[in-house]
Order: C-alpha cells, then structure tokens, then sequence
C-alpha cells in the first residue's frame, strides 16, 4: 500500500502522477477530482496566453 500524495489516504496499485498539483503519487480519487481538473485548466489558461499574445502582433 501506498499513500496518496494529496489526501494522505492509503492506495493499492501503482497510483498516479500527481503533478501538476505535487511531485508524489497520488490515489484514483484525487487524480480525478483534483489533478485531471487542474491539468485541464492549466492547458486552457495557456491557449488563452497564446491567444491573447498573438492579439498584440
């Protein structure tokens, strides 16, 4: 067993990457609920960057 990075709950298995919310491992649970969401919204906040740049040329 191992423990999750995020929750501090104990896991089975391999676990996830929990990055970018921290460099462990993290449970199923979190990575759904937490880690999927924010690498979603990390992407998102970059294409609006991008966007945004490309407006000033």
């Amino acid at each position: 067993m191992s423990i999750c990075s995020i929750c501090g709950k104990h896991y089975e298995g391999y676990g996830n990457n929990a990055q970018p919310v921290n460099d462990g491992r993290c449970c199923d649970e979190c990575n759904g609920t937490i880690v999927i969401p924010r690498r979603f919204q990390d992407a998102a906040n970059r294409r609006e960057k991008e966007s945004n740049g490309n407006k000033n040329i």
